[in-house]
């Protein structure tokens, strides 16, 4: 790791579109193209980071997105929800991490620490008790990052991956 690498997160604004799909497509083919059928990583891909989608998700009051740099490049991105935004209704006080993505040359450099930090550091401004998110049971690098920061798995629920099921671990971390 470049000990003098500069992580800076800042939110991500409308017209960073472009570069936020670009981002959510790169990364979800990263983590899951080894691992499952490519028919239904492009179909989820097709239609969870359209430009429509991800705009409508930016101007949502309760749910923000952030950017984070390394060097100022983009290395990865936080998507976090509350109140009715939440993609599950099982902790309807709590605050949901939907999306940490951390671009595969940039793992291993913190870069999904600091959004980390990030969201819990937002979840307590905003007076939450309470954090959850939504991994799938096979990605045991994500759930080891998740224990680190004290999430332990308290429930499951399916995610469709386009027209498959997968199980999800809901982890929860009480701040």
């Amino acid at each position: 790791m470049n000990m003098n690498q500069k992580i800076r997160i800042q939110p991500i604004q409308t017209d960073d579109i472009k570069q936020l799909i670009d981002l959510s497509k790169q990364c979800f083919h990263q983590t899951f193209d080894s691992c499952r059928a490519l028919n239904d990583v492009n179909t989820y891909i097709k239609s969870a980071y359209t430009q429509e989608k991800l705009q409508s998700e930016l101007k949502t009051a309760t749910s923000r997105m952030f950017f984070a740099f390394v060097d100022n490049q983009i290395a990865g991105y936080l998507k976090v929800n509350w109140g009715m935004s939440q993609t599950e209704t099982k902790w309807p006080s709590a605050f949901e991490i939907q999306r940490i993505y951390v671009l595969k040359q940039f793992q291993g450099r913190h870069v999904g620490s600091e959004l980390m930090i990030k969201a819990i550091s937002l979840a307590k401004e905003k007076h939450f008790r309470r954090i959850w998110l939504g991994v799938w049971e096979h990605n045991d690098k994500a759930q080891k990052f998740y224990h680190y920061f004290g999430f332990k798995a308290k429930d499951e629920h399916i995610f469709m991956m386009g027209d498959t099921p997968q199980r999800d671990l809901m982890m929860v971390k009480d701040i």
